[in-house]
C-alpha cells in the first residue's frame, strides 16, 4: 500500500473550557437552565458534541491525519480510517460520550475509498457494544447491540433496537470483502438525543501537552489561559457548551502575531483534555495533555481580564464565540449573555471607536441562504447594542455567509467554528 499522509503541520496552538471556579478539578455540575437539550436527532460520535475517542486498535495513521481513527467519526466521509498493515479485522474503537445518550440509528459510509487499487478494503461487518457506565475498554459491561453490515462505495443507516442508551459505545470490524492486509471505513455515525444537558467540567488547572504546559483559569461559562511555547506572549480565551470549548488562540513572537481558532474538550475523569486547532482555515493538528500539579505548569498567567476589549485593541477585531443562535434563528439565545455585555463594555470603554458586527456560516446550505442568515444575525446584535446605549452610527452590520472560513467545512467541529460572530474596527 502506498505511504499516506501522516503528519500535519505542528506550531504554537491552544486552549480550553471554563466552568464554576469552587468545583474540584474534574466535578461536574448541571449545564443549566440555558442548556440547550436537542429535540433533533445529533450524531453522539461527534467531537462537536462532546465524544472523545478514548481507545483504539492500530490505525494506519494517528493525530487527526488521512487514515487515523479520528477520521471515523470527524462528521465527513471524504477521508476516513484504515487499519495497520496485516490487521484488516478485530479492530476496536471506544468513545467516551459527553452524558448518557439514547440511540436511535447507526450510519456506516463505505464512501470515497481506496476499492479501485485495493479491491476488498472497505469495511463490510461491524459489531457495536454500548454501556451506559463509564467502564474501561473491554471490561464485563459491555453488551452487545448487534452486527451490522455495509456494501462498498455506500451509506447505510440501521435502526438500532428501542430503549438503546449508552454513555460509551465500542465498534469492533468484524471483516471486510476480502482484502487480506488493510481494512477501511470512511464514517459512523450514531444519532440519537442526550438524556439531558451535558454536564460542565472543571478545566481549572495546569496540563502537560504535546505543545508544553498549559494552564486554564475558568470563570462561569468563559475560558482563559496561556502556555509556554517560542513566543514571547501567548493566549487563549472562549466559551463552553457542556464540555467542549471553541476557543481563539493568540500568540505574539517579536512583531509577528498568529492566531486561530481550536475546538476541545476534556474527559469526564478530568484528567484529561484533547482538541484540534486551525490556522489561515485548516487543520493543523491535535492539541493533547494529561492534568498535572500546579507548580509543573507554564510560567505565564492567563489573562482573564477584558479579552474582547484587549483584542480589540491589540489586533482590530475579535472572534466572539459565545454569541450563540439556535438553527435557522437570527436571535442570540438566552447563554449569550456574558459574550454580549463584554462586548458592550468594550465598546463604552472606547466610545470613539466604530465597529463592524459581522455574521458569518458553514457551508451547508445554499450562498444566499447564508449570506441572508449572516445578515440578520450581524443585525440581531447590533440592535442589542444599539438597545444599551451603543449609538447607532458607531456600528455597521455585515453578513458575510460562507466567505470567509476560519476552519474546514467538510467536519463537524470546522463548520462549528465556521459559525461565528466577529467584530471589527472601522478605519
Amino acid at each position: 500500500m502506498r505511504i499516506r499522509g501522516l503528519g500535519m503541520a505542528v506550531v504554537a496552538l491552544a486552549a480550553m473550557m471554563f466552568c464554576a471556579v469552587a468545583l474540584a478539578p474534574g466535578q461536574a455540575r448541571a449545564g443549566g437552565e440555558d442548556a440547550p437539550v436537542a429535540t433533533q436527532p445529533l450524531d453522539a460520535l461527534d467531537f462537536d458534541n462532546g465524544a472523545l475517542l478514548v481507545d483504539e486498535s492500530a490505525s494506519y495513521a494517528t493525530g487527526t491525519a488521512r487514515w487515523s481513527a479520528w477520521r471515523l467519526s470527524d462528521g465527513s466521509e471524504s477521508e476516513g480510517w484504515c487499519s495497520a498493515k496485516g490487521n484488516p479485522t478485530g479492530s476496536t474503537f471506544v468513545w467516551e460520550l459527553d452524558t448518557i445518550w439514547h440511540l436511535d440509528t447507526l450510519a456506516l459510509s463505505t464512501k470515497n475509498l481506496e476499492e479501485k487499487g485495493y479491491p476488498g478494503i472497505s469495511a463490510k461487518t461491524v459489531e457495536l457494544f454500548v454501556s451506559e457506565g463509564a467502564v474501561a475498554a473491554g471490561s464485563a459491561s459491555w453488551t452487545s447491540v448487534g452486527r451490522f453490515g455495509v456494501g462498498t462505495e455506500e451509506r447505510r443507516e440501521h435502526q438500532l433496537p428501542k430503549g438503546t442508551r449508552a454513555a460509551r459505545v465500542k465498534l469492533v470490524i468484524v471483516e471486510n470483502h476480502g482484502n487480506a492486509e488493510y481494512t477501511e471505513l470512511a464514517e459512523v455515525d450514531l444519532n440519537g438525543r442526550r438524556a439531558g444537558p451535558p454536564p460542565v467540567i472543571n478545566m481549572n488547572g495546569a496540563y502537560d501537552t504535546n505543545y508544553g504546559p498549559i494552564r486554564f483559569v475558568s470563570e462561569g461559562d468563559r475560558v482563559f489561559g496561556c502556555y509556554d511555547w517560542a513566543a514571547s506572549e501567548s493566549l487563549i480565551w472562549g466559551t463552553l457548551t457542556g464540555r467542549v470549548a471553541r476557543v481563539t488562540w493568540w500568540e505574539r513572537r517579536d512583531t509577528e502575531i498568529r492566531e486561530g481558532p481550536a475546538t476541545f474538550a476534556m474527559s469526564s475523569s478530568g484528567d484529561r483534555i484533547w482538541g484540534v486547532w486551525y490556522e489561515h482555515g485548516s487543520l493543523q493538528g491535535k492539541w493533547d495533555g494529561q492534568r498535572v500539579p500546579k507548580e509543573k505548569g507554564p510560567k505565564c498567567q492567563p489573562a482573564t481580564k477584558q479579552p474582547v476589549a484587549e483584542s480589540l485593541k491589540r489586533q482590530g477585531r475579535v472572534v466572539l464565540y459565545g454569541i450563540h443562535f439556535d438553527t435557522d434563528s437570527d436571535v442570540p439565545r438566552a447563554d449569550s449573555q456574558p459574550t454580549l455585555q463584554e462586548l458592550l463594555g468594550a465598546l463604552q470603554a472606547q466610545p470613539d471607536v466604530r465597529v463592524a458586527i459581522e455574521g458569518h456560516t458553514d457551508a451547508t446550505a445554499k450562498d444566499a441562504y447564508n449570506l441572508d442568515l449572516s445578515s440578520r444575525r450581524a443585525r440581531a446584535v447590533v440592535e442589542w447594542l444599539v438597545k444599551r446605549g451603543i449609538a447607532q452610527p458607531r456600528l455597521e452590520a455585515k453578513g458575510y455567509g460562507r466567505a470567509r472560513p476560519v476552519a474546514d467545512n467538510t467536519t463537524t467541529q470546522g463548520r462549528a467554528l465556521n459559525r461565528r460572530v466577529e467584530a471589527s474596527i472601522i478605519k
